[in-house]
């Protein structure tokens, strides 16, 4: 059997050597130039794109807002372990003996523009309207019920009218990154009447944008070398002076946030028509800053003025000035979602509070009244009633047809306030005191329970 085996083995080998000399006269010799002209023709322009790429990239770091800094967190974020098992367990509040079991506030986040991508934070400060920086700008649609002419009446004219938006009507706006420059002694470009220091900082927005023709292509190629798409940027001023404001033509217009129509500083004129075209708005589009002389007054299950010393207030934030979610009420809910092709992991992050919490049990918040978190006080004032936006995907601005708004409405509608199949998921705070800090790590102490009825707006 052995001899078989290494008969075949022999003819096998034989027939080897035949075969790869008639290969080798099939293949024509390749001369060294051709060779290292084909590998130059396949490497060059890779290379030339991501140079390209550079250029741009150090162009607009050279843009940077003079005599500031960027907020924001220097690891990839305190939620990227958010799907852990271990989080979707309660533990107990902490004790001498349990001092390991901390309720602790896992991740904070700001919001600069309403509906656009937020900023997470290691610390930050907390004033009557929320957190610092939160909400302070909204985009907006000029709407109007009829088209307006030169001989239309001031009456019909007036009709014509500024509303927000959000990503429920433009779910792209989760595409809309933010990035909050504020003013920095310690940086080496400070000066204080530095045009970005006296305005208080600045915000930069970017959108997903590619050029047409060549550079359009030279930037995607350069982009996808660093693992990132081509984006259009813009900036504006976080708190422009009066000066400032007459400079560049900005104005004080009216514009209507659900049921308040308020006086608001309008930058339209900074924004790129690019961004109307990516977002897909028709109308005219507006950013308005909020006045902070003329600030949205809380009311509803807030705290009184007298109960607090002064008036509750909120800039372009839903309701009221800050949002918690609790990180195993999510994991739950996300248990709950039916398992569909499509359904979306169910991130904290798309429920869009400031503060994101860990330890507490499943919804044992739904009772808090007043908490403790660090240093600070605050009101709990309500849950939070729930609309489709969570169906977006915060990264993508995908929207899924019906989760999490629908599992949310089967077993949610705990709330007798706000009426039948009104999922609640949250709570709404007021701070006590007119200034506080909150740092991630920071321990939760309730210290007041009770019932919550929603008031509507």
């Amino acid at each position: 059997m052995a001899a078989f085996i290494e008969h075949y083995r022999e003819v096998l080998e034989d027939y080897y050597d035949i075969y790869y000399e008639e290969l080798l006269e099939r293949i024509p010799v390749i001369s060294t130039r051709t060779y290292v002209l084909t590998i130059l023709a396949i490497c060059i322009p890779p290379i030339i794109a991501l140079i390209f790429y550079e250029r741009e990239q150090a162009r607009l770091r050279a843009e940077q807002p003079k005599g500031c800094r960027k907020l924001g967190l220097k690891i990839e974020s305190n939620l990227l372990n958010e799907f852990d098992r271990k989080f979707s367990e309660g533990r107990p509040p902490s004790t001498e003996e349990t001092s390991a079991e901390w309720w602790r506030l896992k991740s904070l986040w700001i919001y600069p523009v309403k509906s656009c991508r937020g900023v997470e934070l290691n610390r930050g400060t907390v004033i009557t309207t929320g957190m610092e920086y939160d909400r302070q700008f909204t985009f907006a649609q000029l709407k109007s019920p009829f088209p307006v002419g030169a001989n239309t009446p001031d009456k019909e004219k007036a009709a014509h009218k500024w509303e927000f938006i959000t990503q429920r009507q433009f779910p792209l706006l989760a595409k809309v990154r933010t990035e909050m420059w504020v003013p920095d002694q310690s940086v080496d470009t400070y000066a204080p009447h530095a045009e970005d220091v006296e305005s208080g900082g600045v915000i930069i927005m970017s959108f997903p944008y590619q050029e047409a023709g060549w550079k359009g292509m030279v930037a995607k190629w350069g982009a996808a070398v660093k693992g990132t798409i081509p984006e259009k940027q813009f900036r504006v001023p976080f708190n422009p002076s009066e000066v400032q404001i007459e400079k560049a033509g900005y104005s004080y217009e009216k514009m209507t946030i659900w049921k308040d129509t308020i006086s608001a500083l309008n930058l339209e004129i900074e924004i790129p028509e690019e961004l109307r075209y990516y977002l897909g708005i028709s109308n005219k589009l507006g950013l308005f800053r909020i006045d902070n002389s003329k600030l949205r007054e809380v009311h509803r299950n807030a705290p009184t003025k007298a109960e607090l010393g002064y008036q509750p207030v909120t800039g372009f934030q839903d309701a009221y000035p800050l949002h918690l979610v609790n990180l195993a009420s999510i994991r739950d809910v996300e248990s709950k979602m039916p398992k569909v092709k499509g359904a979306p992991r169910l991130s904290a992050a798309r429920f869009r509070a400031n503060l994101i919490i860990t330890g507490p049990d499943a919804y044992h918040e739904d009772t808090w009244r007043r908490i403790k978190i660090g240093y600070y006080e605050y009101d709990v004032s309500s849950r939070t009633a729930r609309c489709k936006m969570p169906n977006v995907d915060n990264l993508t601005g995908e929207v899924h047809p019906s989760e999490p708004d629908k599992t949310l409405r089967s077993f949610r509608a705990v709330d007798p306030g706000t009426g039948p199949n009104i999922g609640c998921l949250g709570m709404q705070m007021v701070p006590i005191a007119r200034e506080g800090a909150l740092r991630v790590g920071d321990e939760i102490t309730v210290l007041e329970v009770g019932e919550h009825v929603y008031i509507k707006q």
